[in-house]
This record gives structure tokens, sequence and C-alpha cells, in this order.
């Protein structure tokens, strides 16, 4: 009896700790996803400032973040994001897109 009583408490504290286990797994995945959000829009929010500071100096918006990069200090990691300006005209705010690789 007494030894089954020792199983039985050892098998309600390994499924206990497998329960907290799987719990913070779940909690650090969406404080990840948060995270990339945040990351994402953050790094959109600085495009649209250089954007409109290259407005404001050149009197025109720029056709791609490379030309940000080079002359207005824009910088990101290209392994992780794909940033998109599409100019139509020098007088009309290009529409900026950030795509994080790798998602879906």
């Amino acid at each position: 009896m007494k030894e089954r009583s020792l199983i039985r408490g050892v098998v309600i504290t390994m499924v206990s700790f497998l329960l907290v286990l799987v719990l913070l797994m779940v909690g650090l995945t969406t404080l990840n996803s948060q995270n990339e959000t945040k990351l994402s829009e953050s790094l959109k929010e600085s495009v649209m400032r250089a954007t409109l500071t290259c407005y404001a100096v050149e009197g025109r918006y720029p056709n791609d973040a490379g030309y940000l990069e080079a002359h207005y200090g824009l910088t990101y990691d290209h392994s992780r994001y794909i940033v998109s300006l599409d100019a139509f005209a020098d007088n009309l705010l290009p529409d900026i897109s950030v795509l994080r690789i790798g998602e879906v």
C-alpha cells in the first residue's frame, strides 16, 4: 500500500511538472509572437518617418528602402524583414509594406 502511494505521488508530481512546462512554453510563444508584431510595427513607423523626412528635405518621396538606408539612416535586419515602398509618383506618399520573412 505504501509503495502504491509513493508511485501515485510521483505520477502526480510528474504530471504537474509537465503541465507547468507546457503552460510556460505556451506563454513564451505568445510573448515572442507579440514581440515580433511590435517590431514589425516599429519598423513600419521608422520607414514612414524616414520617408516623410526625405520629402521634407528633398521635396520628393523615395523610390525604395535602399535610398532611405543610404541617405536617411534607416537600418533593419534584412534576414528577417522585407521593406517595400510602392511609389507611384515623386509627389505622392508611397504605399509602405513591412513583411516578415517566413511568415505565412
